[in-house]
């Protein structure tokens, strides 16, 4: 899956994720040039290196990955026959997984570069459907061994224990098996169950007419120039902007609850076919938590928010100082005092910048960092251009030199941002390539932990080797902006979308007003804003994973308590923390979570105090910032 590193967009104008400093049309602002004319070339990808030479070689060898499936498919009904029957199975999955995610990821970074290239998504996603479905025997078969079978199996074949985890796990999914036949029919027809829903809700936001707000500099975009509007000096500005935004939100929402309604129904119903309660509970369970944790786990983040509702208040408070504004809105909290443009940062600085704020994590780290990062090594693409995929991502599997892909690049604070999380996964994966990690073990759900650390690196890099107090100051708002304070910033998006499936399973969500209403509710739980603007009831519109990949907004909820976990870890001890991090990011994910975080750092995944650990860091650093806004 490919993540959009830029999730809860809903809280925009918010100021979570993005630029929160004062735009203004100097010279210096206007001249400011990221990368180069001389530099475009150099970073932009060269899939022809890492891939394929072409298209038509892409679908020529596609033939090769047919192959193996044909292999595979020899073994249909004789899966757990015999020792050496399991162990060439599972070999034979891992190798078509690999053979898949290079066609895979070819074909999506193709659209991703040109959107219009519709054909290549379409094609990617094809042969993912074709793979899922004739390997569905496979997952079936592994359900029915026993452990007794396993144990037997492995007595005579060592080389299974490697595989051990991944068959235990297929065991523990045997109570939600479907009959192959079915399961068979509903990869067959999952482009018109839950596929297409994603694609609408894209192509809505696309084509809603949101209008433009006239400056001195010329009209903007509300739509495609966010960013900039928010940063914009004039206030009237950012407020017409605000209003046309959540306007245009407004003018299509029928048709956007239409969508989600029936996205959580047919998910709702799916889950149901498994012998789940719902969606919700067999997202958590793939997760290898239950709904009553989750619930738990959320209802601990709602009781802590208190902290991100002071720090909107001290915010709001400092705007009010240095704008003499009688009353502040969501609008104005990107201002910033006067001749303190926001800082933006050339494509060598932020690379340079990044390279020193994680080189402590050690030289493993710091090389593969640098091979990323280098362009002459044909991996990034960040050149801005038409028809591009929004947000940022990395790429990359098992034999694959993993890449990373931003819509543009233009020196701002958030770009650079994006760059320092997603490149924290590009180097995960060549390290998990370099560990030798089964394809079956590659990734997991402690991925985007590992990512917010290093934004919360880099944040704290900046902030202490600034020697401007202005600057010094924006940069330590960012260690909240970036994702210091994402589990008040996700926490509702997690509680909104598992509102909504419960909604709809019940009967209660059918239509935009009660999905305003109850964005509106929970959301009021964890900001200051909601109540103030009524606009803000239309933000679950503006989720975009609530639509692209149901419920993935949680591990955003406790990945952020678990990368402030790790920063308390590694200021009392960075030597020790530092060795065992990485052995955990390089060790992929042969074992559930909670066991890996135990066994590396000594985490207790679900200690209630995870999250109030989580709360004293924020303490520390909001005593640091209120003292700078108090001088």
């Amino acid at each position: 899956m490919k993540v959009n590193a830029t999730t809860s967009t809903s809280l925009h104008w918010i100021g979570i994720l993005v630029i929160v400093a004062l735009w203004r049309p100097a010279l210096s602002q206007d001249t400011f040039v990221a990368i180069t004319p001389e530099e475009v070339p150099q970073y932009r990808f060269n899939l022809s290196r890492y891939f394929f030479p072409s298209l038509e070689a892409e679908k020529r060898e596609r033939t090769n990955l047919l192959t193996t499936l044909k292999e595979l498919e020899a073994f249909k009904g004789k899966v757990a026959l015999s020792p050496d029957n399991l162990l060439r199975v599972l070999e034979l999955s891992d190798s078509l997984q690999v053979q898949f995610h290079k066609h895979s990821d070819y074909l999506y970074l193709r659209w991703a570069i040109n959107t219009q290239d519709g054909e290549s998504l379409k094609e990617g996603k094809a042969i993912g459907a074709e793979v899922a479905k004739r390997t569905s025997f496979v997952h079936k078969e592994l359900k029915g061994i026993t452990d007794r079978t396993l144990t037997e199996c492995i007595a005579q074949k060592p080389q299974l224990e490697f595989y051990r985890f991944v068959i235990e796990q297929e065991i523990r999914y045997d109570a939600h098996a479907m009959p192959l036949a079915e399961q068979e029919l509903t990869h067959d027809l999952a482009p018109f169950i839950t596929d297409w829903q994603y694609t609408l809700h894209e192509d809505l936001l696309a084509r809603t007419q949101y209008g433009t707000v006239h400056t001195s500099e010329g009209d903007l975009d509300v739509y495609k120039q966010r960013t900039v509007i928010d940063n914009h000096p004039d206030r009237t500005v950012r407020e017409a902007a605000f209003k046309k935004l959540y306007n245009g939100f407004a003018s299509q929402r029928d048709l956007q609850a239409f969508v989600l309604v029936r996205l959580a129904s047919a998910r709702n119903h799916l889950a149901r076919l498994h012998h789940y309660e719902d969606a919700a509970s067999e997202s958590y369970f793939h997760r290898y938590w239950t709904k009553t944790e989750i619930s738990d786990l959320l209802e601990r983040v709602e009781k802590q928010a208190d902290i991100y509702k002071r720090y909107q208040h001290i915010r709001a408070n400092y705007v009010k100082k240095i704008s003499g504004y009688q009353t502040v809105n969501i609008w104005d909290m990107s201002v910033r005092p006067v001749g303190s443009p926001s800082p933006r940062f050339t494509i060598d600085q932020a690379r340079n910048t990044i390279h020193e704020a994680l080189k402590p994590l050690g030289p493993m780290y710091e090389l593969e960092l640098t091979q990323l990062l280098d362009p002459a090594n044909g991996r990034l693409d960040i050149v801005p251009g038409d028809n591009r995929r929004s947000g940022g991502f990395s790429s990359g599997f098992v034999g694959e030199t993993s890449t990373f892909f931003s819509s543009s690049f233009a020196g701002s604070y958030n770009e650079a941002r994006i760059l320092a999380h997603e490149s924290t996964h590009a180097v995960q994966r060549q390290l998990m390539n370099n560990n030798g990690v089964l394809p079956v073990y590659f990734g997991g759900p402690l991925w985007e932990s590992f990512a917010m650390f290093s934004e919360l690196l880099w944040a704290d890099y900046l902030s202490q080797n600034e020697a401007d107090p202005i600057r010094k100051q924006y940069f330590q708002e960012q260690f909240f902006e970036g994702k210091g304070m994402i589990m008040f910033v996700a926490g509702p998006e997690a509680v909104l979308e598992q509102a909504v499936y419960e909604g709809v399973k019940r009967g209660e969500i059918n239509n935009a007003d009660d999905l305003d209403t109850l964005t509106k509710r929970v959301y009021s739980q964890f900001s200051i804003w909601p109540q103030k603007h009524e606009e803000l009831k239309s933000q679950w519109i503006d989720i975009p994973l609530m639509y692209e990949d149901p419920f993935y907004d949680l591990n955003y909820v406790y990945g952020g308590a678990l990368a402030l976990k790790y920063y308390q870890l590694y200021l009392l001890s960075p030597k020790k923390f530092v060795r065992d991090y990485i052995a955990l990011m390089a060790n992929g994910s042969n074992a559930r979570p909670d066991i890996l975080l135990k066994k590396f750092l000594d985490i207790d995944l679900h200690d209630p105090r995870l999250v109030s650990d989580a709360v004293s860091v924020l303490e520390a650093k909001l005593k640091l910032l209120e003292a700078g806004y108090s001088n």
